[in-house]
């Protein structure tokens, strides 16, 4: 893929997404984030604030000060998943149907 086509914005927030993965429990702090990421904790607000506003990310419930991975990704995660199985019952009847064909 061309490196013209690549957005810094874009890659730090799907960067942030990799980072939080995993710390659905705790949560993770903006310096922490800003820590793994390799940034400015003003970028990681930045980012967790564009997160939040999109449902990738959510405060966590017990503390304000950390944010989690949001359910925006569980719907996706689901929704892939739901298609996938889809996808897989619909081979298996076109095998079934027409495997026998000679």
């Amino acid at each position: 893929m061309s490196e013209q086509y690549l957005s810094t914005t874009m890659q730090r927030g799907l960067n942030a997404i990799k980072a939080l993965s995993g710390h659905e429990a705790d949560g993770m702090r903006p310096g922490e984030l800003a820590k793994r990421m390799g940034i400015s904790q003003p970028q990681a607000t930045s980012v967790i604030k564009n997160l939040i506003h999109a449902g990738f990310a959510e405060h966590c419930p017990w503390d304000q000060n950390k944010v989690r991975l949001g359910p925006a990704l569980i719907t996706i995660a689901n929704s892939a998943q739901l298609a996938i199985n889809q996808r897989a019952m619909q081979l298996e009847q076109d095998r079934r149907n027409y495997g026998g064909i000679t």
